[in-house]
């Protein structure tokens, strides 16, 4: 969506109007996979249900494959894709910070809001740690400023750290994935209760782990980046922000 509201396609309420429902669809569907109950949640700390590995890795999957699809048909440009800069120390010790918060707090961020709607006292106990978190590293944020920027790395890319391209990561990324959720089936067979955990056709899990493989051998094979140096940006020559009022970017920091 972001990308569309940028070009002009709609205007500020509307996009607000698309962020909710949007966010109201996402939230409805992490509470259907039983992602606003910490037990679930934190199973997978225990060995017993790796529910939430699958959905994380499915997730990144389903973007890396599709976009690089995407680009190899000409339907977007992967110059003009926003990426995050990599900071390497601040942003492993944020991620082992909040690996022990989801640890103790049976939550993350995204899956507290859904537990807090869904009436669970313990989620709103969490939004509330998180906003007097965001307020105590705001305020000492002048002593942590160089560490905040250190690492820096820039827009690095796998591509650009493993010296291949970008159809050959996915290819790793798909063999990678076949290859967790294989070992962690065979894991949770052995810890878990096989009552409680989803019941699947060995057969249906053969058939997509050669689809999801040949999804990304195609992509190695035609190496998408090929197409994406020598196709026209099909942007216009000068972008002009959606007009509306009461807000202004200060600072793109991509979609």
């Amino acid at each position: 969506m972001g990308p569309l509201y940028k070009f002009g396609w709609f205007d500020f309420a509307y996009s607000l109007q698309m962020a909710g429902l949007i966010g109201f669809l996402f939230g409805f569907v992490l509470e259907r996979a039983g992602f606003g109950d910490p037990k679930k949640l934190t199973a997978i700390f225990y060995l017993r249900d790796f529910a939430v590995l699958k959905v994380m890795f499915t997730a990144i999957v389903v973007c890396a494959v599709g976009l690089l699809y995407f680009s190899l048909f000409g339907w977007i440009d992967l110059g003009r894709v926003y990426l995050l800069p990599t900071y390497l120390w601040p942003q492993m010790i944020g991620g082992f910070i909040l690996g022990i918060g989801f640890v103790m707090g049976g939550y993350c961020p995204t899956t507290s809001v859904v537990a807090t709607v869904s009436g669970k006292l313990d989620g709103m106990i969490f939004i509330v740690g998180m906003m007097i978190g965001s307020v105590i590293f705001a305020e000492i944020f002048p002593l942590l400023k160089g560490f905040y920027g250190s690492g820096d790395m820039g827009a690095v890319r796998l591509t650009d750290i493993l010296k291949v391209n970008s159809g050959i990561v996915a290819l790793l990324i798909c063999l990678m994935a076949v290859g967790a959720y294989w070992l962690v089936e065979k894991v949770e067979g052995k810890f878990g209760d096989k009552d409680s955990l989803p019941k699947s056709s060995p057969r249906l899990k053969g058939l997509g782990a050669a689809t999801l493989i040949a999804l990304g051998l195609v992509l190695a094979i035609a190496n998408p980046d090929k197409g994406a140096a020598k196709a026209p940006s099909s942007a216009p020559a000068s972008v002009q922000e959606p007009a509306h009022t009461g807000f202004k970017i200060l600072e793109d920091e991509g979609c």
